[in-house]
């Protein structure tokens, strides 16, 4: 593993300068690196002091600064730069003189359009204009950029004979002698690269500035939508934390020298790689796989309801779903069925094996979902996250009475139900905060899922709340019809549906008739389509602004909620585009929305991510 090549990036959000060797500094960073960064008038801004990027002109919002050249000399101490823009006029300054600083941002601004009514100027700061207070250096892996470009939905975007580009990534060292996404691997551990020691802190969520192609300046692929869509993720590249200060050189080696202080590395949903335990048949065609997660992350972000996503190489980049069934410590345990070439490879792992995985992902979790009256209606396999919903359960047993029909497969039992009377008039159950009474509702064929409606019933009445179970085998009775979902969803305050479109499609429609007020729809997200094609399977509906008291006629060539409103001239908050930040989140006034690639975000239950959302009808946006 070594560094081919090395960059700097003088002026924030301006294009980079390779560069064949760097002295870096621990307090500092790369020396030139990040030296100034040009405000955009949305702030009053201090002149020597650090900010967030939002204050400033970045690619992100302004793509013509890719269009502008820039030099440095950082060979003294406070480097001389020179910015040159695109009609070929120039400017120089340097970062400790502030009459030039001054003249150069006048030069800025007659020629990069303001985002505010504040005062432009060049700022500077001691630890430089990074991202974050910290300097650091990032590290990108060419052999990752190209296998994201070679995704069908790469292909797609970037058309024949182009490749994506890893200088859109704007990192300051590209990595060779890993294998695509491998450099995840690197975070939690300490490197050293030439002279430098660093510790790789985390990996780097993607935003907007990749969509700018670095050698034709245009903006042409959504690269935080194909990460999401192809990976299941909007990260590349990871992050380094300086230790030890030195010089570094194109061509030196990169040796891992042991393990990170934990402090240098904040925990995080993201991709990380995890180590297989065991696999065991739980149905017959459903194994449950249990990792161990060694940065220990899981258990900070752990709720009953989530799940995590697993993220392969075959060939392309392969992603898909599970419910957590468990989470003990540091082990996460997953329920994976045996069908389709991505879930055969990860239930054929073996222990001992390590795989790229990201979460603990999910908004369906259980202080959502439950509530006074909560049915549980699901099909086939997503029977699942019922059972994730009810783990909490499952580790403080309470002695219930079970009544005969529960769980039965006859006919007449499956049409009629049967309860069982737990603690009677108790509120809020063990693992299902102010739930009174739960109803489960699972169809399947043939009995195929019976061992884990099995589990699901041992862990409802371990919950001590009356459970009144209905096991619907489709063989016999073939499926409930609309009047006896109504039935069954008569008098429910909450209902959480998971199963194939069809059948989600018809509880809905039959809580809705039913008058239940919160109903919670579980969509595993997966690469069978991209996000285009998902958004297309959504109808048409009607967006109010309820701020404004404007509305308009979403549609699916809209795209998500985020493009219809900047279509419209708002400028909405957004940064990763993708669904991880969280930036864009807004409240939910009225209705609900859907999340054809779901987010990996959590927020609250009134709030939506726009960037990443559709609504499920008509809706109404705190805007």
């Amino acid at each position: 593993m070594r560094a081919v090549r090395l960059f700097r990036f003088p002026v924030k959000g301006f294009p980079a300068e390779e560069i064949a060797e760097v002295v870096v500094d621990a307090d500092r960073g790369i020396l030139g690196d990040r030296v100034a960064a040009f405000t955009n008038g949305s702030l009053d801004v201090p002149a020597d002091q650090w900010q967030r990027y939002s204050a400033f002109t970045v690619l992100k919002n302004d793509p013509d600064l890719q269009r502008w050249h820039v030099a440095s000399a950082p060979a003294e101490a406070v480097p001389e730069l020179t910015l040159t823009a695109p009609d070929g006029e120039a400017t120089t300054f340097r970062a400790d003189d502030l009459e030039s600083r001054a003249e150069a941002a006048e030069f800025l601004g007659a020629r990069i359009p303001p985002q505010g009514r504040f005062p432009r100027s060049l700022v500077v700061a001691g630890q430089g204009m990074f991202d974050s207070r910290e300097s650091g250096i990032s590290l990108i892996n060419p052999a990752t950029v190209a296998a994201i470009g070679a995704t069908a939905e790469g292909r797609a975007a970037l058309g024949a004979g182009d490749d994506l580009d890893p200088l859109r990534f704007r990192g300051n060292i590209l990595l060779d002698g890993l294998a695509p996404f491998a450099e995840f691997g690197l975070i939690g551990t300490i490197v050293r690269v030439g002279g430098v020691r660093l510790a790789i802190s985390q990996a780097i969520e993607r935003c907007p500035a990749t969509t700018v192609n670095p050698v034709t300046t245009e903006v042409d692929v959504n690269v935080p939508r194909l990460l999401a869509s192809a990976c299941g993720h909007v990260h590349c590249g990871v992050y380094g934390r300086i230790l030890e200060s030195g010089v570094i050189a194109a061509g030196d080696e990169i040796v891992i020298e042991g393990e990170a202080p934990r402090e240098f590395v904040p925990t995080a949903r993201t991709p990380r790689f995890m180590t297989v335990l065991d696999s065991r048949q739980i149905c017959h065609d459903t194994v449950e796989i249990s990792l161990r997660d060694e940065l220990g992350w899981i258990r900070e972000f752990d709720e009953p309801g989530t799940n995590l996503r697993v993220h392969l190489e075959l060939g392309a980049p392969f992603w898909r779903t599970y419910t957590i069934t468990d989470v003990t410590d540091d082990i996460v345990s997953i329920a994976v069925r045996t069908q389709g070439k991505g879930s055969r490879a990860v239930a054929g792992l073996a222990a001992g094996e390590r795989v790229l995985a990201s979460g603990p992902h999910g908004t369906m979790t259980a202080d959502r979902v439950f509530g006074g009256t909560t049915a549980l209606i699901t099909a086939g396999i997503g029977i699942t996250p019922s059972l994730g919903l009810l783990r909490e359960a499952a580790r403080e047993p309470v002695a219930v009475g079970v009544g005969a029909a529960a769980g039965s497969d006859s006919e007449a039992d499956a049409r009629a139900g049967g309860v069982a009377d737990g603690a009677a008039g108790s509120v809020g159950g063990s693992g299902v905060p102010a739930a009174e009474r739960l109803r489960l509702l699972h169809v399947d064929r043939d009995q195929r899922t019976a061992c884990l409606w099995n589990r699901l019933l041992d862990r409802a009445h371990g919950t001590g709340l009356p459970v009144e179970a209905h096991h619907w085998d489709t063989a016999v009775s073939g499926r409930p019809d609309h009047a006896e979902l109504v039935g069954l969803l008569a008098g429910c305050d909450n209902v959480m549906v998971c199963g194939p479109a069809d059948f989600t499609r018809a509880v809905l429609a039959a809580a809705d008739e039913a008058g239940v007020p919160g109903v919670h729809q579980e969509t595993f997200a997966s690469p069978r389509t991209g996000m285009t094609e998902a958004i297309a399977e959504w109808p048409p509906a009607e967006v109010t602004l309820a701020d404004s008291g404007t509305s308009f006629l979403w549609e699916p060539a809209q795209g998500t909620l985020l493009e219809a409103l900047e279509a419209r001239g708002m400028q909405a908050a957004s940064s990763c585009r993708g669904g991880s930040c969280g930036t864009c989140s807004v409240r939910l006034a009225a209705g609900s929305v859907a999340y054809p690639i779901e987010p990996a975000a959590q927020v609250d239950a009134d709030e939506v991510l726009v960037c990443s959302a559709v609504p499920a009808g008509p809706i109404s946006l705190a805007l």
